[in-house]
């Protein structure tokens, strides 16, 4: 009877060493899983950081173009609406009077681009037409990491509602941002530039101008981002 015990005993004696082996392994298993999950959920929380910053990063230069526009509003403007009060006298009509208006401040407003002794568009000797792209990088700042890139169409300037509306359309713009880490954010977007309204059926003053808001002026259509 003692020996049979002694044997069980015996017999029992790497039980425990098992039991630990187990437990041990266990434990290795569901920490390796545990530092495995936390670097993934890490690196997605790192990518997703990334990624907005370039999605927002991609947003200055349009908010930069927009702004120049507005300036280049009042400008063309103060230009049209001084020659058109010097002709105001001799036009009776007041749709003639607008619309003399309105071709006064697309030929202001195109100088600034495309005329003049220092257009910001250069011409482009290969298509033989003003290069939009290489004037609206002008009048942005450089990315403070990464690059934009603006592609624009040809000839983005429509004034196919000038007349009807009194609006200007810079069409087709487009702004890439590749940041440092290489994410990229694609904006597209019109900029409708309406022409400030002055009622030319009634008695003008220096006043009339003054009151105009220019911010409002410039606004965006078919705005897309990816």
């Amino acid at each position: 009877m003692k020996r049979r015990m002694g044997q069980r005993k015996r017999n029992n004696q790497g039980s425990a060493i098992v039991t630990v082996l187990v437990v041990v392994a266990f434990m290795t298993i569901l920490s390796t899983v545990m530092l495995y999950l936390s670097g993934v959920n890490f690196q997605m929380k790192v990518t997703d950081y990334r990624t907005k910053e370039s999605f927002y990063q991609g947003e200055t230069p349009v908010e930069e173009l927009r702004a120049q526009l507005v300036k280049d509003v009042q400008t063309a403007f103060a230009k049209a609406y001084t020659q058109a009060m010097s002709e105001y006298a001799g036009i009776s009509d007041p749709q003639m009077r607008e619309a003399n208006y309105r071709q006064l401040f697309y030929q202001a407003f195109e100088e600034i681009w495309c005329g003049g002794s220092s257009p910001r568009c250069p011409l482009n000797g290969e298509t033989g037409k003003r290069d939009w792209a290489v004037g609206i990088a002008s009048v942005i700042q450089a990315a403070p990491s990464g690059s934009w890139t603006v592609t624009v169409a040809q000839s983005p300037l429509d004034t196919t509602q000038l007349n009807s509306d009194g609006r200007i359309l810079l069409k087709d713009i487009e702004f890439v941002y590749d940041s440092a880490d290489h994410y990229v954010s694609v904006i597209k977007t019109d900029f409708c530039i309406t022409i400030p309204d002055i009622d030319w059926g009634t008695s003008l003053s220096g006043s009339t101008a003054d009151q105009l808001v220019f911010s409002d002026c410039v606004d965006y259509m078919n705005w897309t981002k990816n």
